[in-house]
């Protein structure tokens, strides 16, 4: 358990992070969600690539191929993410992640969902023998502007971008709700 003595790795993140204006990030930002929902079928974290798919009705990409990381390779390619994305929210789902001290192969897919964005799977599997798991997903969803994310009343936080397709977010739960996509899936 040695750290490198310059690594910013396995002690809190020292990279200056802003708090997150849920509004503006829903509006135009990338997130973090713990779970989607698409038309009434659930991506969880911990599924396969294949079940993505089968879920999304998509075919995905490869972002990212295969790549061997000791956990220090994963801690400082989490650290990369977060730098890339400087938010609250990013800080506490990575932070979270880099204390599961990952090693093994990593992946990263993405799909392309009509008329919402991009989704992003992030796969690991501690060898080459055992199946992936996605342990992260990155959502940047069409901009759109700040005035058409409204706040639902009397349901806590919960955000909604009107459309079609309809696409809420319920911060507490960090869950996002997809339905009535045009392409009807």
């Amino acid at each position: 358990m040695s750290a490198q003595p310059k690594s910013l790795c396995w002690r809190d993140y020292p990279i200056p992070t802003a708090s997150i204006d849920y509004q503006k990030a829903f509006a135009a930002e990338t997130l973090a969600p713990d779970k989607i929902v698409v038309n009434g079928n659930v991506v969880d974290l911990g599924i396969t690539e294949k079940s993505l798919e089968g879920i999304l009705g998509l075919a995905s990409t490869v972002a990212e191929d295969w790549q061997q990381r000791t956990d220090q390779q994963q801690c400082e390619y989490l650290l990369e993410l977060l730098r890339k994305h400087p938010n609250s929210m990013h800080l506490y789902e990575l932070g979270a992640l880099k204390l599961k001290r990952m090693s093994g192969q990593f992946r990263v897919s993405e799909w392309q969902i009509p008329d919402v964005g991009t989704l992003r799977a992030f796969f690991h599997k501690p060898s080459a023998a055992q199946s992936e798991a996605s342990y992260l997903y990155h959502l940047a969803l069409l901009p759109t502007s700040l005035d058409k994310v409204v706040r639902k009343k009397d349901r806590g936080y919960v955000l909604i971008r009107r459309g079609p397709p309809e696409i809420r977010w319920d911060v507490r739960t960090n869950r996002i709700s997809i339905s009535g996509r045009a392409d009807g899936g």
